[in-house]
């Protein structure tokens, strides 16, 4: 029988070859290789912002017309192309050279049947977080709603899902709550990743709309997106500066229906959270109460500022607030939604002398995606009997997601 002998120098070859065979590649990278035939000829528009690269870094846009394609227009979502812009802020549409970027968060939040009219398709290629209330997956709904009315092709360019290993969970959207910042009918934290969502919504509620999905290749949704070596974090906005900030973000950013600051005007926001009548201590001892798993909760004080394209005028700036850092120990035994229910729960029973909603919990609701979270809360309903009807909401999720799972 022959024998091979390998030296440590071939091993290594093999090793790297085997590690390039099995490397992600977001769709983008797909189509530029393997698909462009998908798009060669065709009259192309691109949503998109700072997150739609290439593995090289290249910006999607760029790379698209260095390889040949009919690049016709741009369009942005809020923060705007370059995504410095703070959230809630209105942009105006500019121009990059020759192509015109139109603001899809300015005079109109979706594309208009005379920024089409030049296209024969439009592509999407931006980095979601993971969860409902962040818009971009609401400017992806409309825009496919557009597209199926004006008999235009929509193409998703995939990417990962950067939570994706926390499972679905927090009410459903209740469609009479449905807004800007919760427009697609999933959980709250929805597992899925951006190609899964046009499939599920073309599949649900636009089946005229010609819809591609350019899938990923070596996607694995065990994974968070900072494990992956090759990927490149580009902060999807102002405040969302690491995937720690992205995990907690569905944690905290219910705060923002509330007269409790989320940390913005800070470091770090949604780690961490405060006001100034807050008693730090008196929350975390109730904080204790939950058994919440994976997350440690430390005192801490800290007084808002004014910050130029991430927060210009936070809530109690320039007054010092008193409050709780999130911190999570271990992400794989995290949950974000319990985490939110515990916060509120604690808030609302020791500070409710003090604790209000904004504008009667109008925010609060479009941001939950359902009055049932605020309704039971203002009842005393406790901790337990929350979560659960939460879960009760999103019972049947998994059979729901058989016609959206693309890996």
């Amino acid at each position: 029988m022959k024998q091979f002998f390998y030296t440590s120098a071939c091993v290594a070859l093999i090793l790297q070859a085997s590690t390039a065979a099995a490397q992600l590649k977001n769709g983008i990278d797909v189509l530029l290789e393997k698909k462009f035939a998908l798009i060669e000829g065709k009259k192309i528009g691109l949503i998109t912002n700072r997150t739609g690269t290439t593995l090289e870094g290249a910006p999607t846009y760029h790379a698209l017309a260095k390889r040949g394609a009919k690049l016709v227009a741009l369009f942005a979502p809020e923060h705007g192309f370059a995504g410095d812009e703070e959230a809630g802020k209105k942009i105006a549409s500019s121009t990059l050279g020759d192509l015109k970027i139109y603001s899809l968060y300015g005079k109109t939040n979706k594309p208009t049947p005379d920024m089409l009219a030049d296209l024969d398709a439009l592509l999407f290629d931006i980095q979601d977080v993971g969860t409902r209330c962040y818009t971009y997956i609401s400017t992806m709904k409309l825009a496919m709603q557009v597209c199926a009315d004006a008999g235009k092709e929509f193409m998703a360019l995939d990417r990962p899902n950067p939570i994706a290993p926390i499972a679905p969970q927090g009410f459903m959207l209740d469609t009479a709550f449905s807004s800007f910042v919760g427009l697609v009918k999933v959980p709250f934290i929805h597992g899925l990743t951006i190609g899964e969502l046009a499939t599920l919504i073309q599949a649900e509620e636009l089946p005229t709309l010609k819809l591609t999905v350019v899938k990923m290749e070596n996607y694995d949704r065990t994974q968070f997106f900072d494990s992956v070596k090759t990927l490149k974090f580009i902060a999807p906005s102002p405040n969302l500066a690491s995937v720690d900030a992205e995990i907690l973000y569905p944690a905290t950013v219910f705060l923002e229906g509330l007269n409790v600051s989320e940390g913005r005007g800070t470091s770090t926001p949604f780690e961490v959270i405060g006001a100034p009548f807050i008693d730090a201590v008196k929350l975390i001892n109730e904080l204790k109460q939950y058994n919440l798993s994976g997350v440690r909760f430390d005192t801490i004080s800290f007084t808002p500022k004014a910050i130029k394209g991430k927060s210009e005028n936070p809530k109690y700036r320039d007054n010092l607030c008193f409050g709780v850092r999130v911190i999570v120990v271990d992400r794989n035994a995290f949950q974000p939604f319990s985490v939110a229910v515990a916060l509120l729960a604690a808030l609302k029973k020791n500070h409710s002398e003090n604790v209000r909603w904004m504008n009667k919990g109008n925010f609060f609701d479009k941001l939950v995606g359902t009055n049932t979270l605020r309704l039971m809360l203002d009842a005393g309903k406790s901790f337990e009997e929350i979560t659960r009807a939460a879960q009760k909401s999103i019972d049947g999720i998994d059979e729901q997601y058989k016609r959206a799972r693309l890996y």
